[in-house]
């Protein structure tokens, strides 16, 4: 009996764990999934004290005098049953997290789906990249000279700060898939690397020019 109940505790135990852990990959969606990065994410170190706390009260429990077990008998039976009310605690925060993200990943590509209709009926696609504060390297001019080269490929850049909301990020993608195939259409293929060579040129000669 005692083997028995020995390995429902083991499982439980391994149960809670697993789901702790993955529990961070759903609560922080759409996060890459990387088992290493969830391991180091999900503050393993805490979760010992979750199975201290079932455990002691697990003893309280089996202290008192109910039904004809003996104290071994009963912990073995209580432990589980509190790491399973844990289980399904972990179980529920990660549910609520998964699904409070995935409604608003939804909402924020809706929103980019529509500005991607606008921007391609305006035939002003904008490329969207993260940098934090803006320094201006270039003179008015030749930034001016390399913001119209953009725009003759159809695009304007735009520096959405040093915040990274992977929601954000995430959604994006459906207005990239959107006006990729746009661009490439309006450009043909190899724009980018046109469009990079052009500017890249531009840069050169205006470095040169500064020596």
């Amino acid at each position: 009996m005692y083997k028995k109940l020995i390995i429902v505790n083991v499982a439980v135990i391994l149960l809670v764990t697993v789901v702790y852990i993955f529990g961070y990959y759903f609560i922080n969606y759409p996060v890459s999934f990387d088992l290493w990065e969830m391991v180091k994410g999900c503050q393993l170190q805490y979760l010992p004290a979750v199975f201290v706390v079932t455990a002691l009260a697990s003893y309280l429990v089996s202290s008192l005098d109910f039904k004809k077990l003996n104290f071994k008998s009963k912990f073995l039976s209580v432990f589980p049953f509190l790491n399973t009310l844990a289980l399904a605690f972990f179980i529920y925060i990660a549910a609520e997290g998964f699904i409070k993200n995935k409604r608003e990943l939804t909402k924020q590509e809706n929103y980019y789906i529509k500005e991607a209709q606008k921007d391609i009926k305006k035939d002003q696609i904008v490329m969207r990249y993260t940098g934090g504060l803006s320094f201006q390297i270039y003179d008015q001019v030749t930034t001016r000279k390399i913001d119209s080269i953009g725009k003759k490929y159809g695009i304007i850049s735009q520096n959405t700060g040093c915040v990274i909301d992977l929601i954000d990020i995430k959604a994006q993608e459906k207005y990239s898939e959107m006006t990729d195939s746009y661009l490439e259409k309006r450009n043909g293929k190899g724009w980018k690397e046109r469009m990079k060579k052009e500017i890249d040129e531009l840069k050169k000669i205006k470095n040169h020019r500064n020596k």
